[in-house]
């Protein structure tokens, strides 16, 4: 498969240039771009020409192309991306001294999560990892100097376990040096608990891992996410148990979305911290991001407050992800969706407006 510059790994960078030093200088270069450019440059500082040209021959710089652009009054910001013909949306969310890039591994979704408005999109087709890692370039480019972007995670459209070979690549790519050069801890692929890729990106992958678990029976979360009569929660967890023994430092993360009078209850929140008793993660509670459709409800700030609580005595160690971007449709779930919380599902073109 030919692949852009932004999809390949150091080392066959220095296959293709024929030199190690001219692999770093390409991807110095590649750091040091302000924008994405259309094409590669005629002439490549450290490379020499000849190499040079037979490279650029054979690879481009990137197909993404920006189609919308909005911002939150939090300074969240999300791209509707053109990814030769498909749209994805890639999120910047500023923080104090970071940003962190939230970026789609899929044109739609292979999943039918109930809470998650991309399944309304259906599956276009798989992301290749240079248009994954292009997605962090682009929204790289225009964070601010007081909040570089540090952080990266596979939390937008699509199921990463289900492109796992393109995600481990960029996983790869985003982490080698001299750039991007993330560390591995900074970079956090999401699953709904495709079992199968969990157990794989676990023993071939030192990033971060977090679990959409959303429910503390099987009943619940089978009502919420199909999927889990194929795997369960025991089953998942299980997975996480084992791979902690083998790699207790990983960070694992258990994403917990809250819906009203579903998975709120106080027996839910003990439920939690019995299921995760010995296992070495950390909860995300996410109050719910509404669209139309769906019968679901998000908890009142006092409901999701006293859940917290509740964990967090018993010792779990427990966060509170208040939204971000909500009212332009970037939160967690919200994807695809438009700026007023209507239809906007359009396989080529997101409305945004």
């Amino acid at each position: 498969m030919s692949r852009d510059l932004p999809g390949l790994t150091l080392d066959e960078l220095a296959t293709e240039l024929d030199s190690r030093q001219r692999a770093v200088e390409v991807l110095k270069w590649l750091g040091s771009l302000k924008e994405l450019p259309a094409e590669l440059p005629l002439l490549m500082p450290g490379v020499s020409h000849r190499v040079w040209s037979t490279f650029r021959q054979q690879h481009g710089v990137s197909r993404l192309r920006v189609s919308e652009r909005s911002v939150s009054e939090d300074g969240t910001t999300k791209y509707a991306v053109d990814v030769g013909g498909a749209t994805v949306e890639t999120v910047r969310i500023p923080a104090k001294g970071r940003s962190t890039i939230c970026i789609s591994s899929q044109a739609g979704c292979t999943r039918r999560c109930v809470f998650c408005a991309t399944k309304e999109l259906g599956f276009i087709r798989q992301l290749k990892a240079e248009e994954m890692v292009a997605q962090y370039l682009l929204a790289r480019a225009e964070a601010p100097a007081s909040a570089p972007a540090r952080n990266v995670v596979f939390m937008g459209m699509g199921e990463p376990m289900d492109n796992l070979d393109e995600v481990l690549r960029a996983v790869e790519v985003l982490t080698q040096g001299p750039f991007p050069q993330l560390r591995q801890q900074s970079v956090t692929v999401s699953t709904s608990g495709v079992l199968p890729g969990m157990v794989r990106f676990l023993e071939e992958s030192k990033a971060s891992l977090a679990l959409s678990l959303n429910a503390t029976t099987d009943e619940v979360r089978a009502r919420v996410m199909p999927q889990n009569k194929t795997w369960p929660i025991g089953a998942l967890l299980e997975a996480l148990r084992e791979a902690a023994a083998v790699d207790p430092d990983r960070d694992t993360f258990v994403e917990y979305v809250l819906f009203k009078d579903v998975n709120d209850t106080d027996d839910d929140a003990d439920r939690l911290v019995a299921l995760l008793a010995g296992l070495p993660a950390r909860v995300n509670l996410i109050p719910y991001n509404p669209f139309p459709g769906t019968g679901l409800e998000t908890p009142g700030p006092e409901r999701v407050k006293a859940f917290h609580a509740r964990v967090a005595r018993q010792g779990q160690l427990c966060l509170i992800r208040w939204p971000r971007g909500r009212e332009i449709a970037a939160a967690c779930g919200q994807l695809v969706l438009a700026q007023d919380g209507g239809p906007g599902f359009l396989p080529a073109a997101v409305a945004l407006s």
